[in-house]
């Protein structure tokens, strides 16, 4: 497909910037604390701390100040069509008229925002802002009154309230759930520097270039084709995956044969017990794996992924784990079940406040790539060994 940035180096775009209150969105945690793993910290020419990445098949630098989310556009593709056709070279496309073909395209359940109704008539973006401004908007869940959230979840239980009530601002991010379902496969034993590395790779040899910037070039994440045929297994053992190779070529392959984007689709508006056990009928899915992507990815908000440290979070709520060693299946329900009785509807998002809350390294306000992902087998999610409590 044509792109517009692929082929050279871009430079960053003006800064635009969308009302967000700086107390409403603690970005660095956000988006550092394991939800996703394609965000770096950027050098900023300004005193604000900024973090590149990508998602929706673009390349971002972010940054806040005292009222707003800004963003640049380091670089991006254009919106896939249900046709794959290629509508991005076309001269009326680019004077602005509409290219939309078809209400029913898919890539809105990647990208979680309809395709565009036409392209931007003057700038370097190829869309128009309000475009940018609603995936921001639907990434961060910024329509979700989080202060409102914070003062509920404080009421449900005096352990929010000591443990995260003055960490103000985590939010649940809301990711492509093909990128989330294959980065967490990725997540298995590994740590978040590891994780980052193997998706980064993923994105290499299977996605698609979007731009260079500043000495660094940046792919999409790519589709599941990609990584379904029986060559990827071999192919991503000699790039150091070990077992998950296997996981992620045999799901990318009974992914396909469920419906692809489809299937997706069905998982945002099955309810949350039948996504989830339709997620364990993957290979290399374990119900932790399948608790993240419903949370993350589908909407579920009262998946409650379990790892030994919400474990040990949850001890202040079920005090018999106090005598339990190992999470059994038996008790892995239970403590989400917990979760979900005092905090509700959105209790994993709660959940991932007292996870981020609790971290040395978030406490110091040092980011070192050193929160420990877990192992399937034991359904964690995160492994804290190097955590010590004081």
């Amino acid at each position: 497909m044509f792109n517009f940035f692929s082929d050279s180096v871009m430079a960053a775009t003006s800064w635009y910037k969308i009302p967000c209150e700086h107390g409403m969105l603690q970005l660095k945690t956000t988006l550092t604390g394991g939800q996703s793993f394609r965000w770096k910290p950027h050098m900023s020419t300004e005193d604000q701390e900024a973090f590149i990445g990508v998602f929706a098949n673009i390349v971002w630098i972010l940054k806040q100040s005292k009222s707003d989310l800004m963003y640049q556009i380091v670089g991006e593709l254009p919106y896939p069509n249900s046709t794959d056709r290629d509508v991005s070279g076309s001269t009326d496309n680019l004077a602005g008229k509409s290219h939309k073909t078809s209400s029913e395209n898919l890539a809105s359940t990647r990208f979680k925002v309809d395709e565009p109704e036409q392209y931007s008539s003057a700038g370097s973006l190829l869309y128009p802002l309000n475009y940018y401004e609603q995936l921001l908007r639907v990434y961060f869940r910024l329509d979700v009154d989080l202060n409102e959230c914070y003062q509920q979840w404080i009421k449900c239980h005096t352990h929010f309230q000591s443990s995260a009530g003055q960490f103000y601002a985590v939010r649940q991010l809301n990711q492509d759930p093909v990128e989330n379902l294959f980065s967490f496969i990725c997540s298995q034993n590994n740590n978040i520097s590891r994780i980052s590395g193997l998706v980064e790779k993923i994105c290499t040899h299977y996605g698609t270039k979007i731009c260079d910037y500043q000495g660094t070039t940046y792919y999409n994440f790519p589709d599941v084709k990609s990584l379904a045929s029986p060559e990827v297994e071999s192919h991503l053992r000699e790039l150091s995956f070990g077992y998950r190779a296997r996981y992620i070529q045999k799901s990318a392959e009974e992914i396909i044969v469920k419906g692809n984007l489809e299937w997706f689709r069905k998982l945002q508006q099955l309810d949350y017990k039948e996504a989830h056990k339709e997620l364990l009928t993957l290979t290399g899915i374990g119900p932790k794996v399948a608790d993240c992507i419903c949370l993350m990815s589908l909407n579920h908000l009262q998946a409650i992924p379990v790892d030994t440290h919400v474990f040990q979070i949850a001890r202040h709520y079920l005090p018999h784990l106090g005598k339990v060693k190992t999470i059994s299946g038996r008790l892995y329900a239970e403590i989400g079940d917990k979760f979900r009785e005092i905090y509700g509807p959105m209790a994993g998002w709660a959940q991932t406040v007292l996870f981020c809350a609790d971290l040395r390294q978030f406490k110091e306000n040092v980011d070192q790539g050193k929160t420990q992902a877990s192992d399937e087998a034991s359904n964690d999610q995160f492994k804290s060994a190097k955590r010590k409590k004081r």
